[in-house]
This record gives C-alpha cells, structure tokens and sequence, in this order.
C-alpha cells in the first residue's frame, strides 16, 4: 500500500474540515427548515438542526472549556504526529480524519458559545440515535480505522539490529 506523505494528511483532514464548515454554514442559513426536519430515507434519515453543548451523545452538557482544551490538545498533537513522513497508510488517514473532525468541532466550540451544529439524525425501527455532523463522522470512521490498525498492526517496531561483526585488519 502506498504511503501518504504529511502534506495528503492535512489535505485530508482540511477536506473533512471544510465539507463540516460547508455543511454547518448551510443548515445554519437555513435553521428555520431544518428546525423542522427534513426526511431523506423515512424511517432511517433525517436532516435536524440542534445545537449539542456536549460531547458525543450529548454527554456533559455546558462543559465548554474542558472540551476546547481537550480538542486544541488533540488538534496539536495530531499535527505533531502527522508530520512525520512514511507512516503506514492506514494510521495516516485515521489520524488525518480525526484531526479534520476535531478542528470541525473546535471552531464551532470557539465560535458559537461552546456549542456544535448537529444536523444528521439516523435511527432504525423506532431507535432514534443522537444527532450528529461530518466532523463527528470523521473522528468517528478515523478512530475505528485507527483500532483497526493497531489491531493489524500495521507498523511492527522493526527487530533490534545485533552489533556489526568486529572488523578484522
């Protein structure tokens, strides 16, 4: 499999960005429509605009700085991994999908009073799931293919390398 290079991660990760802030500026021009809900599959989805003060799932509401701190730490230290060269390609998207859906959520965490725009509503027979966008749809895809990986083990530590034999005259 062919190696991505630093520069196709952060290419990826800012198409993940951008389709989230595209997407989000859309449902936010349009809120009074989207309010409402509109039924793209009946029964398994919907457009829904909600504003989530929370994590995933709505979980701790109202916890805004915690949840800039953790995304700015993450968004960080993502950079700092993904700027090394020749990581195996699995990793490499997962980190760069990640890094796109945590900067998706921070700039809005940062922008509208520590609250994300979630507009995808899924559910199945009666089941209705939490909320969500594209940039959860990246840390979520990019964390499953980084389990994945690990799990494939995609980059073995290379063996120790025994000591050169003495050279003799």
């Amino acid at each position: 499999m062919i190696r991505l290079r630093p520069t196709h991660c952060y290419l990826i990760a800012a198409g993940v960005l951008l389709l989230d802030f595209v997407a989000k500026r859309l449902v936010l021009a349009q809120h009074e429509i989207f309010s409402e809900g509109i039924v793209l599959i009946p029964g398994l989805l919907r457009l829904t605009y909600v504003r989530n003060a929370g994590a995933a799932f709505g979980m701790f509401q109202g916890a805004r700085w915690p949840f800039i701190v953790v995304s700015v730490a993450a968004v960080v230290a993502l950079l700092w991994v993904l700027r090394r060269d020749g990581r195996p390609p699995l990793r490499s998207w997962a980190y760069a999908l990640i890094l796109g859906g945590a900067a998706g959520n921070l700039v809005d965490r940062l922008f509208y009073g520590g609250r994300v725009v979630d507009f995808i509503e899924m559910g199945w027979r009666g089941h209705i799931f939490p909320v969500y966008n594209f940039a959860d749809m990246g840390v979520s895809i990019g964390a499953a293919l980084l389990v994945l990986a690990l799990l494939r083990d995609d980059d073995p530590e290379p063996a120790p390398m025994d000591p050169p034999p003495p050279r003799t005259p």
